[in-house]
């Protein structure tokens, strides 16, 4: 039988959960002083350590001045919802 510590399912502690891309953007672009150009929010989030699925979206940004995070947040998610989504593949 397994122990308790072992049981699956069990919660990640809160330091080790899964965070949302919102909640990470948040994070890392804390300490970015606005009105900002895109260059200055990458490495803002660079220096404060962006995972790389951040620092990809945060990529996808259009060259702009951005007058405060939510300006960002919205360029972030505009983004995310034109990426293409893989779909099934036609035979030629």
């Amino acid at each position: 039988m397994p122990e308790p510590s072992d049981a699956r399912g069990a919660r990640l502690p809160l330091a080790r959960a899964p965070r949302s891309l919102h909640e990470r953007l948040v994070d890392v672009l804390r300490d970015v002083r606005y009105p900002a150009e895109r260059w200055e929010i990458i490495a803002g989030a660079a220096a404060r350590g962006a995972d790389t699925v951040t620092a990809y979206r945060l990529a996808r940004l259009p060259y702009r001045t951005y007058p405060d995070l939510d300006s960002v947040l919205a360029g972030v998610i505009a983004s995310r919802a034109a990426m293409p989504r893989p779909g099934p593949v036609e035979p030629a």
